[in-house]
């Protein structure tokens, strides 16, 4: 029974992080050139946890933020309900 919300969070975390990764990584690549986007790349955890700050706070550009972190809070909500239902 709790499959009904662990489905939708793991495809929410699948589509909030991959399309989250993409915007920072653009972030990225914006403001340090091709060279800093390599770097982002391989190192996609710090990519995904400062990048989105950066633009909130220096270009007033929530989204990215919105997007990554709550995204994943709701997906874990989704998932802990579901979780809570199978009584793991």
């Amino acid at each position: 029974m709790g499959a009904i919300f662990k489905i939708p969070a793991f495809v929410i975390y699948f589509v909030a992080g991959l399309w989250g990764f993409f915007i920072c990584l653009r972030i990225v690549v914006d403001h340090l050139g091709f060279i800093g986007g390599m770097i982002a790349f391989f190192l996609f955890p710090a990519t995904l946890a400062f990048a989105p700050w950066y633009e909130a706070l220096a270009n007033a550009n929530w989204f990215p933020l919105i997007l990554v972190y709550g995204g994943g809070i709701g997906a874990s909500i989704l998932y802990a309900i579901g979780s809570a239902m199978d009584g793991d």
